[in-house]
């Protein structure tokens, strides 16, 4: 049995467990799952896989050309038929020959686009080591080495002159999940109690997040509860993306 705590165990996590205690006390209401996501420490990359720089490609081919060229001659030519009916042999032509032109010219176009969003991430962690002075080798990056700066609703942005739109990196919200194998596994190996396995899960043998929220806030169970909860939870943190705004 292979859960995502496992496949994981290489990374390091650290919850900030006296900050989660604070905020709890605050409000008793809050998801844990949330609190646990935005006090999780971020890994530094692997030094040995260095930022990705972007390269030119090839894409102005003459496959590319002639798709460019025949768009305005085959794009949108069928409208959607008003009642409910077969196409007639022209209109399925005209479709086929449509989608060819469309295919090709969206497989370079893709190409491109990421080699854009490459290019901005890059000078965007640029940005970031001459303005921010960062330590390349400890700050937190995401899996191709760029800087995870942003947060949920807080884009870092690049401003480009004459023109309204500028471009922004955004990262997706962070968030934590519950591995209820690897809390299985843990009981299975003697790691944990059967009393503990029950305090920490429902009736279904679901993990239980208000029950954990509890031991978390009990002195007696609070460290013990701690370890386990650093061992079944699984953060995945949120995504980088380029967007123009």
């Amino acid at each position: 049995m292979t859960s995502a705590a496992t496949e994981t165990t290489a990374i390091v996590r650290t919850f900030d467990f006296d900050k989660l205690g604070a905020e709890l006390e605050k409000d008793p209401k809050l998801d844990l799952t949330d609190v646990l996501a935005k006090l999780a420490t971020i890994p530094p990359a692997d030094p040995a896989k260095p930022v990705k720089v972007a390269t030119a490609v090839e894409l102005f081919t003459d496959k590319l050309m002639g798709a460019l060229e025949a768009m305005p001659k085959v794009f949108g030519k069928i409208r959607p038929p008003k009642t409910r009916r077969l196409l007639t042999a022209p209109e399925l032509t005209a479709l086929r020959d449509e989608k060819v032109q469309i295919d090709a010219a969206e497989s370079a176009l893709k190409k491109r686009k990421t080699e854009i969003h490459e290019m901005i991430s890059v000078h965007l962690d640029v940005v970031a080591e001459r303005q921010r002075k960062l330590d390349p080798e400890t700050a937190p990056k995401n899996k191709d080495g760029h800087y995870m700066l942003a947060s949920a609703g807080n884009p870092e942005r690049v401003a480009v002159k004459e023109g309204e739109k500028h471009f922004t990196r955004e990262k997706a919200k962070d968030k934590v999940e519950w591995d209820m194998d690897t809390l299985l596994a843990l009981y299975e190996n003697s790691e944990i109690t059967r009393a503990e396995l029950l305090s920490m899960t429902s009736q279904t043998r679901v993990i239980d997040s208000d029950k954990i929220k509890r031991l978390l806030t009990l002195k007696s169970k609070m460290h013990r509860t701690r370890e386990i909860v650093d061992k079944i939870s699984v953060v995945k943190y949120g995504a980088l993306s380029i967007h123009l705004r």
